[in-house]
């Protein structure tokens, strides 16, 4: 009887597994539905980036070469969301990034260039006090936001955590219905790359 449980078990999991990657798959899709229709914000981690010291990656200079910026395979990612939102029809209004170079990088590649915002700076590198004002600013913006097309933010895994509680990875997407601020999901790079 315990080789039977187990097996169920064994095969349960593994029924599980084979239905996870679609269904992530028609998430995706939804999604990217979701932003073809237009009227949504998007808050977006920057793309990968090469590796950096923590007083390289918090340094806000204005110049790239003392800044962390994207590796390679970051820019490939940036790419990627570009062919993807022109193949599905996904209209931009506008674009905001921080004024981190990895961040704007990757708004460039990805959406053409975006106004730089510092309330989308990393939270880290802020005094507290104006970190915490500045999410206010960003959660007032994403919230009034009505347009025909989307509102794309590329900020910081930080910001997009205290902001809609989200942790998600580099160039990662998270997609919101500004009426309520609801939660539509996470749109993965790596799933626009294939």
């Amino acid at each position: 009887m315990k080789n039977r449980n187990k097996l169920v078990w064994v095969l349960g999991l593994f029924m599980l597994m084979l239905l996870l990657p679609g269904s992530h798959a028609a998430e995706q899709e939804t999604l990217l539905k979701a932003l073809a229709e237009g009227g949504k914000v998007i808050m977006m981690r920057h793309a990968s980036t090469e590796a950096a010291e923590p007083v390289v990656s918090m340094n806000l200079s204005g110049n790239c070469s003392e800044e962390q910026n994207l590796s390679a395979e970051g820019k490939a990612e940036a790419r990627a969301i570009a062919e993807a939102f022109k193949k599905h029809g996904i209209q931009i209004d506008k674009v905001y990034s921080s004024e981190f170079c990895r961040a704007r990088d990757t708004a460039q590649i990805a959406f053409g260039g975006a106004e730089s915002w510092a309330a989308l700076n990393l939270a880290e590198s802020m005094d507290a006090g104006d970190s915490a004002f500045l999410m206010l600013d960003v959660q007032e913006k994403l919230g009034d936001f009505s347009g025909k097309g989307n509102l794309v933010m590329v900020t910081h895994r930080s910001n997009i955590n205290t902001i809609v509680f989200q942790q998600i990875d580099a160039g990662d997407m998270v997609v919101i219905n500004p009426n309520g601020t609801e939660v539509l999901g996470v749109l993965k790079a790596e799933q626009l790359r294939r």
